[in-house]
């Protein structure tokens, strides 16, 4: 008799513990899944950031690259008259300047677009 009693205890047991594992199981798929919905709402709204930042980079880029060549050409027609420290001369090297750092930020929010989209795809 006694040894049923310890048998339907180690049952018993066996029972709470298999129980209580399932539910620790169940809530933490729940929190899982709820951190994968999480990044995915993540990665869009940087998604759609990144892409609003590569459009206003790339408008900024166009008239930037505009003022630059429109200058050149007039500091190129004009190279005589102009030393390094006309005033012409350093706007050119500035919009020169500010060219490189757009086309360096529009490569590398267009690198980061295709890398969410991967991830998204992954």
């Amino acid at each position: 008799m006694r040894q049923i009693f310890v048998f339907m205890l180690c049952v018993a047991s066996i029972a709470a513990c298999t129980s209580k594992l399932k539910k620790e199981n169940e809530a933490l798929a729940e929190e899982i899944e709820e951190r994968r919905e999480a990044l995915k709402e993540h990665q869009q709204q940087s998604l759609e950031e990144a892409q609003r930042d590569l459009a206003v980079t790339d408008s900024l880029l166009d008239a930037v690259t505009r003022e630059h060549d429109e200058l050149h050409q007039w500091v190129m027609e004009h190279a005589t008259e102009l030393n390094d420290q006309s005033p012409e001369v350093l706007r050119v090297n500035e919009l020169h300047a500010r060219c490189d750092s757009l086309k360096e930020r529009f490569e590398v929010l267009a690198e980061t677009i295709k890398y969410i989209r991967k991830k998204q795809k992954d």
